[in-house]
């Protein structure tokens, strides 16, 4: 299919991945890290408080390469480490404070604009919007399924 046999909401999504991209390259270089990196520690931020072994799988890498990224991450200051009180032998890993605070100075201007954009919209209009991104985030994610699961055979 061409570009042309598209939708132009189908061609502005393609975009706006690809901006999302960009966008996280820069944020990553901004903090000094790599991608892989800046990688997992947003998906800390977002999941809050994970063992290593968690963190590799929602990563879709192995838990020594996750070891590793931790390490690099913890010797920067941006995560931490510590050790369940029910179970001494379970470490959990975390973004600190004061990590959270700079990827949300870094995303809270788009997050602020966006946020008053959608607000100002119609109701009714919200809620499409709303129910589309949440059905191009499943169709994504289920390419993302399809993509691993052909890599893996």
């Amino acid at each position: 299919m061409t570009a042309a046999q598209q939708h132009p909401a189908t061609l502005a999504l393609q975009s706006l991945f690809t901006l999302a991209n960009e966008t996280e390259r820069e944020i990553a270089r901004v903090m000094g890290l790599n991608l892989t990196d800046y990688r997992a520690l947003s998906a800390l931020a977002q999941s809050g408080s994970v063992t290593v072994g968690k963190l590799a799988e929602d990563l879709g890498a192995t838990p020594a390469t996750t070891t590793a990224i931790v390490s690099r991450m913890e010797a920067r200051g941006y995560v931490e480490r510590h050790r369940k009180t029910e179970d001494r032998r379970q470490v959990q890993v975390s973004v600190t404070p004061a990590a959270d605070r700079g990827i949300m100075n870094l995303m809270r201007p788009l997050m602020t604009a966006t946020n008053e954009h959608i607000k100002a919209l119609p109701a009714a209009h919200q809620a499409v919007v709303a129910d589309f991104l949440d059905v191009a985030q499943h169709l994504m994610r289920d390419h993302l399924h399809t993509l691993s699961e052909k890599d893996a055979q």
